[in-house]
This record gives C-alpha cells, sequence and structure tokens, in this order.
C-alpha cells in the first residue's frame, strides 16, 4: 500500500464509535426463529412484543448527545480560529481608535429670505436684457414670444439677393 491510500490512524474512530453505541443500546441481530403460526395465542398474525422503549430512549439520547458535542465542537473552534485570526493582526493606530465626530448639519439660517433672492434673481434673467458672452443678446420670453408668434420655427433658405424674406 502507498502513503496516500493508507488510512491515518483515527480512521477508525466512527466505527468504534457506532460499535459502542450499538452496544449500550442492546440491539442483537434477529435469530433465525420460525414464523409464528396463527394459532388461537395469535389469530391474527401481528407481533407479540411492542416496540422497546429503553432501546429507543438510548438511541434517541445518543443521537442529542452527538449533535450536543457536534455544536460544541464547532463553538469550541469558533473560539480558537477567532483568537488565533486576533493574535495574528497588527494592533490599531491611534488614528484608527480615535473617535469620529461627524460636522453639524449644514442647515439654512433664513430658507425665506435665500429663496426670495434666488426667485429674484431668475425673475430677472426672465424679464431682463442682457449681454450674453459670446455677443448675442438675452431678451425677456415675453418679447421673444411676440416675436417668434405667427412664424415657422424651421430655418428659411436665403434668398436669392442675400437677405433673409420675411
Amino acid at each position: 500500500m502507498s502513503d496516500q491510500t493508507r488510512p491515518g490512524p483515527l480512521s477508525l474512530l466512527p466505527a468504534i464509535a457506532a460499535a459502542g453505541l450499538l452496544r449500550l443500546s442492546g440491539f442483537r441481530p434477529a435469530s433465525r426463529q420460525p414464523e409464528p403460526d396463527p394459532g388461537p395465542h395469535n389469530p391474527e398474525g401481528f407481533e407479540e412484543e411492542d416496540v422497546d422503549v429503553r432501546r429507543t430512549a438510548f438511541v434517541v439520547a445518543g443521537l442529542a448527545a452527538s449533535v450536543g458535542a457536534a455544536i460544541g465542537a464547532v463553538g469550541l473552534m469558533m473560539h480558537l480560529f477567532g483568537a488565533w485570526n486576533v493574535a495574528g493582526t497588527l494592533p490599531l493606530t491611534p488614528q484608527q481608535t480615535a473617535r469620529v465626530q461627524p460636522p453639524p448639519p449644514n442647515l439654512q439660517g433664513a430658507p425665506y429670505e435665500d429663496l426670495a433672492r434666488y426667485e429674484a434673481r431668475e425673475s430677472a434673467r426672465l424679464t431682463g436684457y442682457a449681454p450674453l458672452p459670446d455677443g448675442r443678446a438675452r431678451i425677456p420670453i415675453d418679447r421673444a414670444m411676440r416675436l417668434v408668434a405667427g412664424q415657422s420655427l424651421d430655418p428659411v433658405p436665403p434668398a436669392a439677393g442675400g437677405v433673409p424674406a420675411r
């Protein structure tokens, strides 16, 4: 046998545990007895014994103990691995442990005055004249609507004289 297929020293533990549970439960292989004939003592051919409560209780207790042991083993491993993980990390710097105080909320001191200033600025933009940086001029909306009313918004091709027709 090579070393790769050879079982380890702990490979027999599950078989030993199963044998111990079977011995504690009192389970014995069924002996080869002839079937009971349906006679006057057993007219229907039913079994003569009920389920053994003691064996069933041992099996349930064994299952509960194995579940408890598994939960305990997992808890122990989590505790140990957590301790090993913490032991392997570097300590925190003072900057990482410093308490961070977030800034207070940035609220408006006078929201109604701010709204009035905003509305006045926007109204002045929409109703006043002003030169734009690219050489054009901004005109009020009412004036622009009167100039455009009744005219097509499609571009007009230039006339033969070079001046657009109106």
